[in-house]
């Protein structure tokens, strides 16, 4: 089988594809973040798409969306040859972002697509019954485990390390760990992502233990994680299972969250907090305070999670199951 995705990261398909014995290819050409010049990114991404299925002619094939055009493309295929064919779609793709202008203009070829494909990946109860009710069948499933260990987390120095780790997607709050900074001097905080999206206004004078540090590439992003105390991740969405948070507690790390129904029951050991800066701040300095007893209870954390994937691996399996 194969995973293919159109993406700036490539964790999520290479680990799921690995975890199914499969390979992965994520198409980014080009690295193009401005709108005017997308389109011509999508057009080298869906010639390489096309071209990679005719070599390695996979019995099966999961496509991320957004954007739905791999998946488009992966159906068509699929009507050729035979293969299943499984869509990997993220929440924002089923339309709750009105400034993702592609998403919704493109929202009927998911429509479409749903009853059509042998199944849709989605994060939570509430997209499998969307999917249901468009005729489709939905199983959950979040983040493969990583095939990296990390070392223990660092004790709390005289200056401890916050990572909030984002991509600047429109559902981020960056804002508030911006100004969250200002109310905790004595902390630092790095937030990751690239800086070509970053809302300029948040760039302008931050606060002096503030680090933007860029887009990371993976053995970056690792170090990251390794000398950070506490890991952070928020969203707007409720539907959001947030890969960042399951990598922070692969890596045994305290975790911040956005306080939805779904990150209590998937990240029960989080802290999680609302979406305010007050509530920000007081959740690092929750974290800080209670930081021995969050490293008590990291192992067992990891541990429930891994229980967790192993099922979900068991129904993706099904799902892409070829014999």
């Amino acid at each position: 089988m194969s995973f293919i995705a159109w993406s700036s990261v490539s964790g999520r398909s290479r680990e799921i594809a690995g975890a199914l014995g499969g390979d992965s290819r994520c198409f980014y050409d080009f690295g193009f973040v401005d709108r005017r010049f997308i389109p011509l990114r999508y057009v080298a991404s869906a010639v390489r798409t096309v071209l990679y299925l005719l070599v390695k002619r996979p019995r099966a094939v999961i496509a991320s969306n957004p954007p739905i055009f791999p998946g488009l493309i992966a159906y068509l295929y699929g009507r050729l040859t035979g293969a299943r064919i499984v869509l990997d779609s993220h929440p924002v793709s089923f339309g709750f972002d009105e400034e993702r202008k592609v998403v919704t203009w493109t929202m009927p070829l998911h429509r479409f697509l749903i009853p059509r494909v042998e199944g849709t990946i989605v994060t939570v109860d509430s997209l499998v019954e969307m999917v249901g009710k468009q005729g489709g069948r939905a199983t959950i499933v979040h983040e493969a485990q990583p095939r990296w260990e990390l070392p223990a987390a660092p004790p709390l120095g005289p200056r401890p390390s916050v990572l909030f780790v984002g991509i600047f997607a429109n559902d981020e709050p960056v804002h508030l760990v911006t100004a969250a900074a200002w109310q905790l001097p004595e902390v630092d905080f790095q937030v990751t992502g690239d800086l070509r999206k970053c809302p300029p206004e948040l760039l302008e004078e931050p606060a002096p233990n503030l680090h933007f540090v860029g887009f990371l590439d993976q053995a970056a992003y690792l170090d990251a994680i390794a000398a950070a105390n506490v890991v952070m991740t928020l969203t707007d969405r409720a539907e959001d299972v947030s890969r960042a948070a399951c990598e922070a507690i692969s890596a045994r790390r305290p975790l911040i969250v956005s306080d939805f129904p779904a990150a209590r029951r998937y990240f029960p050991s989080a802290i999680a907090v609302e979406n305010t800066v007050e509530a920000v701040a007081a959740g690092v300095g929750e974290a800080l305070e209670r930081y021995d007893e969050l490293l008590d209870g990291a192992e067992a954390a990891r541990d429930r999670q891994r229980q967790r994937w192993d099922e979900q691996l068991a129904a993706l399996e099904e799902l892409v199951a070829t014999a």
